[in-house]
């Protein structure tokens, strides 16, 4: 019997380990960089690894200006625990090549004592948010820590030009936005597909 759950606990880490390895390593290792930067905060950097047709429609030194700001108010984000679940075929129009990538983790949000962020009416509607993006289910909150532990998935586009991949979030609340980035096929194909 011990050798039955040895052998099924085997084939399950070989299931794993081969889901995993389908993944573009490019794309892997674009995605860790942006991950990293981003919990060190290194928002210009991580910033230069986001699709840059995006900047032609939000300027880049607004999102950093944004996410400092948050900062410098008190609210914090990390994400740890990246798992990836799935990766599309590869969409090839004009120049660049588009393959969607779904993925998990765990996101956490900070609040620091005494910041703007840490209200009542802020926090009710954050966790509001929170569960309508994510799934109540998922949003943890912890009052004494002042911190959201979120169990996300997310779905993003990597987007290859050239030799490079950048990355971009889908974000359906955002589907004007989304239609300006990418051409019809891919968003009939990668983005409405959700």
């Amino acid at each position: 019997m011990t050798k039955f759950f040895i052998a099924v606990a085997a084939f399950l880490m070989t299931v794993s380990l081969t889901a995993q390895s389908k993944f573009n390593p490019d794309i892997q290792l674009k995605f860790n960089s942006f991950v990293e930067l981003s919990n060190q905060k290194k928002w210009d950097q991580a910033f230069d690894l986001m699709y840059p047709k995006l900047f032609t429609q939000v300027p880049k030194q607004d999102l950093i200006d944004l996410m400092t700001s948050m900062e410098q108010d008190g609210l914090s984000f990390t994400r740890s625990n990246i798992k990836f679940k799935s990766s599309s075929e590869p969409i090839v129009e004009g120049n660049e090549t588009f393959v969607k990538v779904e993925y998990t983790g765990n996101l956490t949000v900070k609040i620091n004592e005494g910041s703007i962020y840490d209200a009542p009416k802020a926090i009710s509607g954050m966790t509001e948010q929170f569960q309508t993006s994510y799934g109540k289910e998922n949003v943890k909150w912890d009052d004494a820590g002042k911190t959201y532990t979120i169990l996300v998935t997310i779905s993003m586009i990597a987007i290859q030009n050239n030799t490079q991949w950048y990355l971009i979030e889908i974000n359906k609340d955002q589907m004007v936005l989304m239609e300006s980035l990418f051409p019809a096929p891919v968003m009939d194909a990668l983005v409405r597909t959700e």
